[in-house]
């Protein structure tokens, strides 16, 4: 009695469970009445790549029929698919625990592709989908989506615990957050050298004051050095006035010099420029006066 007890321990560890083991499905010859040959073999084939894809255990009829007797042939593959009974006989005599039909109808629109999946038990419909106006070009991937549609159905009724899925608890993460632009840093060089033009402008300004006093001076000159002036008094004011003007325009020419060329030496001390100046100093002297300005933007 001991032994015997052993014995059965001993089986029942090396029996795989059946609701662990993966399913066994048997691809029945198609109902594809009218369909070319070839388009009915692609189509078989790549049912069966797909199905192994998905982890099944897959029997070609083909494979069937070499196991079976020419008598059993005509009673297993020969029978009515539309029948129960039928499909029960071919699931068990491969043995299959489902049985799939693949379905091509052409009609002048396209084809109509479906699979229908059966349990071997007891010969009922597990689950079927059905894709309408296909082209012949598109077969496969008709076949491909009807497969994707049946097997998860299929799994789920015959191996409830190996598609069983532990939903995690959700999880709440923060909002993102925008992400800002970070300021961009560069080198420049001294800030003094966005300030240079203002001796230059400084020093336009005043060779231009320079040029009106010295036009003025020589104006003067010339109404004494021509004698149109009778009256020694107002020879006498202009002579001061010339005189004065004269020494002015000496003094902006210099002061104005000195502006321009503190400006080169700001620019020459403070290294290379970031950009080129914003405002720019201008001056121009004709036969009858002169004129100054600045060009630009202010800083």
């Amino acid at each position: 009695m001991f032994l015997t007890l052993l014995a059965t321990l001993v089986v029942l560890g090396q029996a795989p469970a059946s609701s662990e083991a993966p399913l066994t499905v048997l691809i029945a010859p198609p109902d594809a009445a009218g369909v070319p040959s070839h388009i009915v073999s692609f189509a078989q084939e790549h049912v069966y790549e797909q199905l192994k894809t998905q982890g099944l255990q897959v029997i070609r009829a083909s494979e069937l029929s070499q196991l079976l007797s020419p008598a059993e042939r005509k009673t297993v593959l020969g029978c009515n698919r539309l029948e129960a009974a039928c499909r029960i006989t071919m699931g068990e005599a491969a043995p299959a625990d489902v049985v799939l039909i693949a379905e091509l109808v052409q009609f002048l629109s396209g084809y109509r592709v479906a699979l229908k999946a059966y349990a071997t038990r007891d010969g009922e419909l597990l689950s079927e989908h059905y894709v309408p106006g296909v082209r012949e070009d598109q077969l496969l991937d008709a076949l491909t989506q009807a497969s994707e549609k049946v097997v998860p159905t299929v799994q789920r009724a015959l191996r409830p615990a190996r598609t069983s899925v532990v939903q995690a608890p959700p999880t709440t993460t923060a909002p993102a957050q925008p992400l800002l632009p970070r300021p961009e840093v560069t080198a420049s060089g001294s800030n003094a050298r966005s300030w240079a033009w203002m001796p230059a402008a400084g020093g336009v300004v005043l060779l231009g004051a320079g040029t009106l006093l010295y036009l003025q001076a020589g104006k003067n000159y010339r109404a004494l050095t021509q004698q149109t002036i009778g009256d020694p008094q107002e020879a006498a004011r202009l002579r001061d006035s010339g005189k004065l003007s004269q020494n002015l325009s000496a003094a902006s020419f210099a002061l104005g010099a000195a502006g321009v060329v503190t400006t080169g030496v700001i620019y020459l001390m403070s290294g290379k420029p970031e950009a080129e100046p914003k405002v720019r100093p201008t001056a121009s002297v004709g036969n009858g006066g002169g004129m100054v300005g600045l060009v630009g933007t202010l800083p």
